[in-house]
């Protein structure tokens, strides 16, 4: 059942996503999802939108520059997709998903 938490949860390969200067989906909506890790591993500051809204600068969760992170946990947990934009190009955003 969505926003239902299980006991049994598996990890997808981790994988990473290139954010530039423009709203992109980071990570595509997914009715298994059971938890996720994002962490910056570039040099610039990425902004996060949760529940598929458009991602801006200056707003939504902030990853900081060389190892920022945001971990879905059952305060702030959701199936939907996740936006993301950063303010230069070619940024790497490192994503953990883990599934039911």
């Amino acid at each position: 059942m969505p926003g239902q938490i299980r006991s049994t949860i598996n990890a997808n390969p981790p994988s990473n996503v290139l954010v530039g200067t423009t709203d992109t989906v980071v990570v595509a909506e997914n009715l298994s999802r059971q938890g996720l890790i994002l962490t910056n591993v570039s040099s610039s500051t990425v902004y996060l939108a949760l529940m598929g809204m458009r991602s801006t600068l200056h707003a939504g969760i902030v990853l900081l520059p060389n190892g920022g992170s945001w971990t879905m946990d059952e305060y702030n947990y959701n199936n939907s997709a996740i936006n993301a934009i950063a303010h230069g190009a070619g940024n790497i955003l490192s994503i953990q998903e883990f599934i039911y």
